[in-house]
């Protein structure tokens, strides 16, 4: 009877682990209806992993009102698993998702979005991070501008991101003994002014982070700098096709691949609960340069920056 018994249980849990697995992918930010999104990447390596994935896909249409609500609704309804995106989703999550394994991709730092610890997380919730050292990235910049002294700091405020950045940003430049003048805007339309304002402060050189009200606008930056002969340094790796000489990022996509797949598969089919997954990173990081910038700017980049860059523009 006992041996019964036990072949039955052992049954029960082979089929579970592969019976129907229901997955929200929720994304802070408002772009569902966008091609291309890291969370419609997610999908498709999900069911390129396990056809048979029941996928929805959810937004907190960049509100925090919305976005609490939206996954306190996700957690009551019995997901196998959620996968957030973005630093904002991902606190929101760790506050009030309480019975659902959370894995976090797209996000910063996480020892400063409140997972107390990288190895042992805690709870129901583990993920990866794109974050690089703000260090690491400076003394990249400082490689190809070596005599750099004062750099003006552009900050969005609607960015979650940003109080990680800041912080991080003024550590790293005391360690070098170089000046941050941070600049804050709430929006892209605020972007020239906020650099005059630090072009008239003398600054050598104008860095923006990793929010897309930057990135996505180094045009209305660039306008500013350029007459100046100041130039751009980015922490994000799509403002550089656009204008800022220099990054050092994650790819977004192959955290995916590598990183957050395998954890996904790990809670899915073998039972794993998160918190006691360490939070993972990418290996390498990926080094953008703009020769064009860097040349018209009078900029020398070393030869072996270039051979190393994955994208040079």
């Amino acid at each position: 009877m006992a041996k019964l018994l036990l072949i039955l249980i052992t049954c029960f849990y082979a089929l579970s682990a592969y019976a129907e697995k229901r997955i929200a992918i929720f994304d802070y930010d408002d772009r569902l209806d966008k091609q291309g999104t890291v969370a419609k990447h997610i999908e498709k390596k999900l069911l390129e992993m396990d056809k048979s994935l029941k996928i929805s896909q959810h937004s907190g249409k960049e509100n925090d009102k919305i976005a609490k609500k939206a996954l306190e609704r996700l957690d009551k309804e019995q997901f196998d698993l959620i996968i957030t995106v973005t630093s904002d989703a991902l606190l929101i999550a760790r506050h009030v998702v309480k019975k659902t394994p959370v894995i976090f991709t797209n996000a910063n730092n996480p020892l400063f979005l409140g997972i107390k610890s990288l190895e042992k997380p805690g709870k129901n919730i583990s993920g990866a991070s794109y974050y690089v050292p703000v260090l690491k990235q400076l003394e990249l910049f400082l490689q190809i501008q070596p005599d750099m002294n004062t750099v003006g700091g552009i900050f969005d405020a609607g960015n979650k991101s940003r109080h990680v950045e800041v912080r991080e940003s003024r550590n790293a430049f005391k360690k070098h003994g170089l000046k941050l003048i941070p600049q804050i805007v709430h929006s892209a339309d605020e972007l020239p002014e906020a650099t005059k304002a630090l072009v008239a402060k003398k600054v050598d050189a104008i860095l923006i982070t990793s929010s897309g009200t930057l990135y996505n606008n180094v045009d209305k930056i660039k306008a500013v700098t350029d007459p100046a002969k100041i130039p751009i340094y980015s922490y994000h790796r799509k403002g550089v096709p656009t204008g800022a000489v220099a990054s050092l990022s994650s790819d977004y996509y192959l955290m995916v691949d590598r990183l957050v797949i395998p954890m996904a598969s790990d809670v899915l089919y073998q039972g794993i609960t998160p918190g006691t997954m360490p939070v993972r990173f990418l290996n390498e990081n990926i080094l953008s340069l703009n020769l064009t910038s860097a040349k018209a700017l009078g900029l020398h980049i070393p030869e072996e920056l270039i051979k190393s860059a994955k994208n040079n523009f």
